[in-house]
């Protein structure tokens, strides 16, 4: 393997390069800058276009659980070509859809898809590395496939913005079908994984599915340290959806220009991707609890850094480093969690964290926007005094497993 070759992609041609790439071209969705235009176009008023989001979300809160323990039972390749193919499907639905009944369904769709993809991505991962004797880099291999998502992120919504300049139809319409496809090609990398790993690690579960969800919940019950890591997951979450709606507002308080709208998303989504590719680095040089405190923290600080500044360039600047720093945590807490889990129900386990982390979301998000009603800098205070109170209060003393 030659230096360039290791350089992009350090685990070789292996299960986490070809997750990479199934993920990369599954997250390059060229129609998003214009999709409210899209489906205004197609007669839906906003009520129903904001209901989309929120039956994908439904979708994935009922069902993170089922298809997680599907996940461990038929195995991991398996759950993530299902995930992919309904990904796919949505996307064709989506093409084909003139009404709101279709889209709603396009929506139920790629919900299951992503609830089939929440759980097992993690846990085909740290098996495949665990096999080889290499879990102890499980930071890195998951900043690897964040980082590739944010690049697809980057290349769809800058691509996107030149493909649909003329605001037609007709354009929106050639957007999407490139999103198809692209999701189409990574639907197919998809077949390449191998579920089974040196060690048979990845492969099919044995028992009934209710044993495997009972383990699940003992697992949270009996492991402390566990239980403190799902906490501090859920209670730092950063809130990036919210963030997204904001920000924009908030430019507009503190006078940006216009142009900085999306070049600042565009910077963040670039910065991200060098947060989430390096963050294993932090693990090294820090050690696992400073690096711990400091990703699920240091959002917290930055969205009360933001609500502070009112100027033009401090606003870009103050977004930027929030937007980005979102990138850190994901890649370290994803090792320390799955460190403590059995390979025979690691998906329904980590399924389990996404459904809780789903409906904590959706509950703040009507606490969020009733203080944003009255002042947007007063929510992210808000927002990130939550995170920073929950990387505290749940801190870790100690990240190494129970050795039972």
């Amino acid at each position: 393997m030659n230096s360039r070759f290791r350089a992009l992609f350090p685990f070789g041609w292996g299960n986490i390069t070809k997750l990479s790439i199934a993920y990369f071209f599954s997250t390059l969705y060229f129609y998003i800058p214009v999709g409210t235009l899209y489906l205004q176009g197609k007669g839906l008023n906003y009520v129903q276009i904001n209901s989309l989001w929120g039956i994908i979300v439904g979708t994935m809160f009922l069902t993170e659980i089922p298809t997680g323990v599907i996940a461990d039972r038929i195995g991991r390749k398996r759950a993530i070509n299902i995930a992919l193919g309904l990904q796919l499907l949505g996307e064709v639905t989506y093409v084909f859809a003139r009404g709101y009944g279709l889209f709603a369904l396009s929506a139920v769709i790629g919900g299951l898809g992503f609830a089939f993809g929440s759980g097992c991505i993690d846990a085909l991962v740290y098996d495949s590395l665990r096999a080889r004797g290499r879990e102890a880099e499980m930071s890195k291999a998951m900043g690897a496939i964040e980082a590739a998502q944010k690049l697809a992120n980057l290349l769809a919504f800058s691509a996107g913005g030149v493909m649909v300049a003329s605001l037609t139809q007709e354009r929106f319409v050639t957007a999407i079908v490139l999103t198809a496809c692209a999701v189409g090609i990574g639907f197919l990398v998809s077949f390449t994984i191998e579920d089974s790993d040196p060690g048979g690690q990845a492969g099919p579960t044995r028992g009934s599915s209710l044993a495997l969800l009972r383990d699940g919940l003992r697992l949270l019950r009996e492991n402390v340290l566990f239980r403190r890591l799902a906490l501090l997951s859920l209670a730092t979450i950063p809130f990036r959806d919210y963030l997204g709606s904001l920000y924009q507002p908030h430019f507009v308080d503190a006078g940006v220009h216009p142009l900085w709208f999306g070049l600042a998303l565009s910077l963040s989504s670039g910065l991200s991707i060098l947060g989430a590719r390096y963050a294993y680095w932090l693990e090294e040089r820090l050690g696992a609890r400073l690096a711990t405190l400091l990703v699920t923290g240091l959002p917290g600080a930055l969205y009360l850094v933001m609500a502070a500044v009112s100027h033009p360039a401090f606003s870009v600047l103050a977004f930027c480093a929030l937007s980005s720093s979102m990138s850190l945590k994901t890649p370290i807490l994803a090792g320390q969690l799955n460190r403590h889990i059995e390979s025979r129900n690691r998906a329904t386990v980590l399924s389990m964290i996404s459904m809780a982390s789903g409906f904590y979301v959706a509950l703040m998000g009507l606490v969020i926007g009733r203080v944003a009603d009255s002042s947007v800098p007063r929510a992210f205070v808000a927002m990130g005094s939550i995170v920073l109170a929950g990387a505290l209060v749940f801190r870790t003393s100690s990240v190494q497993p129970n050795r039972s």
